[in-house]
Protein backbone atom coordinates (compact mmCIF):
# COMPACT_ATOMS: atom_id res chain seq x y z
CA UNK A 1 0.00 0.00 0.00
CA UNK A 2 1.57 3.25 -1.26
CA UNK A 3 -0.96 6.03 0.01
CA UNK A 4 -3.94 7.14 1.73
CA UNK A 5 -6.38 10.01 0.84
CA UNK A 6 -8.36 11.08 4.18
CA UNK A 7 -11.46 13.08 3.69
CA UNK A 8 -12.59 15.10 6.47
CA UNK A 9 -15.71 18.04 6.63
CA UNK A 10 -14.98 20.86 9.04
CA UNK A 11 -17.91 22.99 8.71
CA UNK A 12 -18.68 25.93 11.17
CA UNK A 13 -17.45 25.45 14.51
CA UNK A 14 -16.49 22.36 13.88
CA UNK A 15 -13.18 23.23 12.69
CA UNK A 16 -12.25 23.56 16.14
CA UNK A 17 -11.29 19.86 16.13
CA UNK A 18 -8.25 20.12 13.24
CA UNK A 19 -5.56 20.21 15.02
CA UNK A 20 -6.24 17.76 17.83
CA UNK A 21 -7.75 15.00 14.50
CA UNK A 22 -4.54 15.97 12.41
CA UNK A 23 -1.77 15.43 14.63
CA UNK A 24 -3.45 12.31 16.11
CA UNK A 25 -3.95 10.64 13.04
CA UNK A 26 -0.49 11.55 11.76
CA UNK A 27 0.74 9.96 15.06
CA UNK A 28 -1.23 7.05 15.31
CA UNK A 29 -3.28 6.37 12.42
CA UNK A 30 -1.47 3.76 9.43
CA UNK A 31 1.83 6.11 10.57
CA UNK A 32 4.42 4.56 8.21
CA UNK A 33 1.52 5.38 4.90
CA UNK A 34 1.87 8.63 3.75
CA UNK A 35 -1.33 10.48 3.64
CA UNK A 36 -3.08 13.10 1.93
CA UNK A 37 -5.83 15.24 3.67
CA UNK A 38 -8.70 16.71 1.75
CA UNK A 39 -10.81 19.36 4.18
CA UNK A 40 -13.94 20.28 3.25
CA UNK A 41 -14.67 23.74 4.57
CA UNK A 42 -16.20 27.20 4.92
CA UNK A 43 -13.00 27.75 7.62
CA UNK A 44 -11.00 30.69 7.83
CA UNK A 45 -8.77 29.25 10.65
CA UNK A 46 -7.18 26.10 8.78
CA UNK A 47 -4.02 26.93 7.04
CA UNK A 48 -3.26 24.83 4.21
CA UNK A 49 0.25 22.83 4.36
CA UNK A 50 2.22 20.18 2.62
CA UNK A 51 0.03 17.15 2.12
CA UNK A 52 -3.06 19.14 3.26
CA UNK A 53 -5.58 20.50 0.49
CA UNK A 54 -8.55 22.78 1.84
CA UNK A 55 -11.79 23.08 -0.05
CA UNK A 56 -14.02 25.60 0.04
CA UNK A 57 -17.82 24.42 0.64
CA UNK A 58 -20.87 26.51 2.10
CA UNK A 59 -22.70 25.93 5.24
CA UNK A 60 -26.23 24.68 4.05
CA UNK A 61 -26.70 23.54 7.73
CA UNK A 62 -28.66 20.46 9.28
CA UNK A 63 -29.28 17.91 7.50
CA UNK A 64 -27.52 19.05 4.40
CA UNK A 65 -24.16 19.19 5.29
CA UNK A 66 -23.92 15.89 6.32
CA UNK A 67 -26.05 14.53 3.81
CA UNK A 68 -24.38 16.06 0.98
CA UNK A 69 -21.03 14.82 2.10
CA UNK A 70 -20.28 12.44 -0.46
CA UNK A 71 -20.88 15.68 -3.29
CA UNK A 72 -17.99 17.30 -1.28
CA UNK A 73 -16.29 14.23 -2.31
CA UNK A 74 -17.30 14.27 -5.25
CA UNK A 75 -15.15 17.72 -6.11
CA UNK A 76 -12.13 15.73 -5.68
CA UNK A 77 -12.58 12.66 -7.62
CA UNK A 78 -9.95 13.00 -9.97
CA UNK A 79 -7.46 13.74 -7.44
CA UNK A 80 -8.31 10.77 -4.92
CA UNK A 81 -7.69 8.15 -8.34
CA UNK A 82 -4.33 9.06 -7.33
CA UNK A 83 -4.45 7.02 -3.99
CA UNK A 84 -4.87 3.44 -2.94
CA UNK A 85 -7.32 3.91 -0.14
CA UNK A 86 -9.55 6.39 1.23
CA UNK A 87 -10.95 7.02 4.20
CA UNK A 88 -13.42 9.30 5.37
CA UNK A 89 -13.90 10.05 9.56
CA UNK A 90 -15.77 12.57 11.29
CA UNK A 91 -14.47 15.68 12.47
CA UNK A 92 -14.76 14.57 16.29
CA UNK A 93 -12.55 11.90 15.66
CA UNK A 94 -9.30 11.56 17.86
CA UNK A 95 -6.77 8.53 17.63
CA UNK A 96 -5.67 7.60 20.79
CA UNK A 97 -3.64 4.25 20.04
CA UNK A 98 -1.84 2.90 16.81
CA UNK A 99 -3.83 1.61 14.23
CA UNK A 100 -2.12 -0.46 11.85
CA UNK A 101 -3.02 -1.93 7.97
CA UNK A 102 -3.53 -5.42 9.38
CA UNK A 103 -6.50 -4.08 11.45
CA UNK A 104 -7.92 -1.88 9.27
CA UNK A 105 -7.42 -2.40 5.50
CA UNK A 106 -10.18 -4.23 3.63
CA UNK A 107 -9.61 -7.23 0.98
CA UNK A 108 -11.14 -8.78 -1.32
CA UNK A 109 -12.87 -10.97 1.41
CA UNK A 110 -14.58 -7.17 2.49
CA UNK A 111 -15.64 -6.31 -0.82
CA UNK A 112 -12.89 -3.58 0.13
CA UNK A 113 -15.13 -2.07 2.64
CA UNK A 114 -14.83 -1.17 5.59
CA UNK A 115 -16.89 0.33 8.10
CA UNK A 116 -18.08 0.72 11.89
CA UNK A 117 -20.76 -0.73 14.18
CA UNK A 118 -21.63 -0.29 17.36
CA UNK A 119 -24.29 -3.00 17.57
CA UNK A 120 -22.97 -5.99 15.40
CA UNK A 121 -22.54 -8.47 18.12
CA UNK A 122 -25.50 -7.80 19.89
CA UNK A 123 -27.62 -10.12 17.82
CA UNK A 124 -30.62 -7.91 16.90
CA UNK A 125 -32.93 -9.03 13.97
CA UNK A 126 -33.39 -7.02 10.98
CA UNK A 127 -36.18 -5.59 12.09
CA UNK A 128 -34.81 -4.23 15.28
CA UNK A 129 -32.18 -2.24 13.30
CA UNK A 130 -32.76 1.44 12.84
CA UNK A 131 -33.46 1.38 8.41
CA UNK A 132 -34.86 3.60 6.51
CA UNK A 133 -38.72 1.97 6.47
CA UNK A 134 -39.78 4.65 4.35
CA UNK A 135 -40.76 2.77 0.95
CA UNK A 136 -40.65 5.81 -1.38
CA UNK A 137 -37.05 6.73 -0.16
CA UNK A 138 -34.24 5.04 -2.65
CA UNK A 139 -32.62 3.87 1.11
CA UNK A 140 -35.74 1.86 2.26
CA UNK A 141 -34.87 -1.75 3.94
CA UNK A 142 -37.36 -4.09 3.71
CA UNK A 143 -37.87 -5.80 7.72
CA UNK A 144 -35.69 -8.59 6.53
CA UNK A 145 -33.16 -6.92 4.84
CA UNK A 146 -29.44 -6.48 6.32
CA UNK A 147 -27.08 -7.86 9.35
CA UNK A 148 -25.52 -5.05 10.58
CA UNK A 149 -25.96 -1.35 11.33
CA UNK A 150 -23.31 0.87 10.29
CA UNK A 151 -22.29 4.12 11.59
CA UNK A 152 -21.14 6.89 9.50
CA UNK A 153 -18.42 7.99 11.34
CA UNK A 154 -16.09 6.12 9.55
CA UNK A 155 -16.00 5.06 6.11
CA UNK A 156 -13.09 3.48 4.13
CA UNK A 157 -12.83 1.68 0.92
CA UNK A 158 -10.18 0.49 -1.73
CA UNK A 159 -10.68 3.83 -4.18
CA UNK A 160 -11.83 2.09 -7.12
CA UNK A 161 -14.99 0.98 -4.33
CA UNK A 162 -15.03 4.13 -2.48
CA UNK A 163 -15.65 5.82 -5.97
CA UNK A 164 -18.38 3.84 -7.30
CA UNK A 165 -20.00 3.80 -3.90
CA UNK A 166 -19.37 7.59 -3.78
CA UNK A 167 -21.82 7.59 -7.26
CA UNK A 168 -24.37 5.38 -5.91
CA UNK A 169 -24.88 7.72 -3.11
CA UNK A 170 -24.97 10.45 -4.31
CA UNK A 171 -27.55 9.31 -7.01
CA UNK A 172 -30.30 8.12 -4.95
CA UNK A 173 -29.83 10.77 -2.45
CA UNK A 174 -30.92 12.83 -5.35
CA UNK A 175 -33.76 11.26 -6.25
CA UNK A 176 -34.51 11.14 -2.72
CA UNK A 177 -34.55 15.25 -3.38
CA UNK A 178 -36.63 14.99 -6.33
CA UNK A 179 -39.47 13.83 -4.03
CA UNK A 180 -38.95 15.82 -1.17
CA UNK A 181 -37.75 12.71 0.69
CA UNK A 182 -34.98 12.56 4.05
CA UNK A 183 -33.81 9.83 5.15
CA UNK A 184 -34.15 8.87 8.88
CA UNK A 185 -30.36 8.85 9.45
CA UNK A 186 -29.95 11.36 6.37
CA UNK A 187 -26.41 9.66 4.48
CA UNK A 188 -25.68 7.28 7.00
CA UNK A 189 -29.17 5.56 5.67
CA UNK A 190 -28.17 5.56 2.55
CA UNK A 191 -25.10 3.75 3.47
CA UNK A 192 -26.73 1.27 5.10
CA UNK A 193 -28.73 0.53 1.91
CA UNK A 194 -25.50 0.09 -0.08
CA UNK A 195 -24.05 -2.12 2.20
CA UNK A 196 -26.44 -4.86 2.35
CA UNK A 197 -25.67 -6.93 0.04
CA UNK A 198 -22.09 -6.49 0.84
CA UNK A 199 -19.60 -7.70 3.17
CA UNK A 200 -17.27 -4.87 4.40
CA UNK A 201 -14.40 -5.26 7.17
CA UNK A 202 -16.76 -4.64 10.52
CA UNK A 203 -15.06 -2.76 12.99
CA UNK A 204 -16.02 -2.94 16.52
CA UNK A 205 -16.35 -0.11 19.08
CA UNK A 206 -12.89 -0.85 20.32
CA UNK A 207 -12.06 1.50 16.62
CA UNK A 208 -14.43 4.39 17.20
CA UNK A 209 -16.79 5.01 19.76
CA UNK A 210 -18.46 8.39 21.88
CA UNK A 211 -16.00 9.55 24.46
CA UNK A 212 -18.07 9.18 26.74
CA UNK A 213 -18.68 5.42 26.80
CA UNK A 214 -17.70 3.31 29.50
CA UNK A 215 -16.43 0.24 28.09
CA UNK A 216 -13.88 -2.56 29.39
CA UNK A 217 -11.21 -2.06 27.08
CA UNK A 218 -9.38 1.81 26.17
CA UNK A 219 -10.25 2.06 22.57
CA UNK A 220 -7.84 3.01 19.92
CA UNK A 221 -10.02 5.36 18.39
CA UNK A 222 -12.83 8.05 19.64
CA UNK A 223 -15.23 10.26 18.53
CA UNK A 224 -15.00 13.37 20.92
CA UNK A 225 -18.05 14.57 22.86
CA UNK A 226 -18.93 17.48 20.89
CA UNK A 227 -20.99 19.92 23.73
CA UNK A 228 -17.68 19.41 25.70
CA UNK A 229 -15.98 21.58 22.73
CA UNK A 230 -18.53 23.37 21.29
CA UNK A 231 -21.48 25.33 23.10
CA UNK A 232 -24.34 23.00 23.68
CA UNK A 233 -26.24 26.37 22.34
CA UNK A 234 -25.00 26.10 18.93
CA UNK A 235 -26.11 22.18 18.41
CA UNK A 236 -29.41 23.40 19.51
CA UNK A 237 -29.92 26.04 16.58
CA UNK A 238 -27.63 23.81 14.50
CA UNK A 239 -29.81 21.01 14.92
CA UNK A 240 -33.50 22.76 14.64
CA UNK A 241 -35.73 19.81 12.76
CA UNK A 242 -38.49 21.00 10.59
CA UNK A 243 -42.08 20.00 11.98
CA UNK A 244 -42.19 17.69 9.01
CA UNK A 245 -38.94 15.84 10.06
CA UNK A 246 -40.18 15.83 13.67
CA UNK A 247 -44.03 14.63 13.23
CA UNK A 248 -42.05 11.67 11.19
CA UNK A 249 -40.24 10.76 13.35
CA UNK A 250 -43.03 10.82 16.30
CA UNK A 251 -45.42 8.74 13.53
CA UNK A 252 -42.62 6.27 13.44
CA UNK A 253 -41.88 5.46 16.75
CA UNK A 254 -45.70 5.40 17.38
CA UNK A 255 -46.25 2.92 14.73
CA UNK A 256 -43.16 0.68 16.01
CA UNK A 257 -44.42 0.92 19.74
CA UNK A 258 -48.01 -0.79 18.55
CA UNK A 259 -46.06 -3.10 16.41
CA UNK A 260 -44.08 -4.43 19.43
CA UNK A 261 -46.30 -3.69 21.92
CA UNK A 262 -44.08 -1.11 23.83
CA UNK A 263 -46.81 -0.30 26.75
Amino acid sequence: MDSIAILYIAIGKYDIFWNDFYNSCELNFLRDVPKTYYIFTDSRNIDSKQGVHIIPVKDYGWPRNTLDRFSFFDKVSNELTNFDFCFFFNANTKFIKKVEADEIIPNEEHDYLVNLSWSADEGKKPSDLPYERNQNSTAYMKLNEGSKYYCGGIIGARTKEFLEMKDVLIKNISEDDKHHIIAIHHDESHLNKYLADKKPLCLSTYYGRPEEWVVPEDPAIIFRKKENVISFIYFFKFKRKPVVYLLRNLYSKIKKCLRYRCW
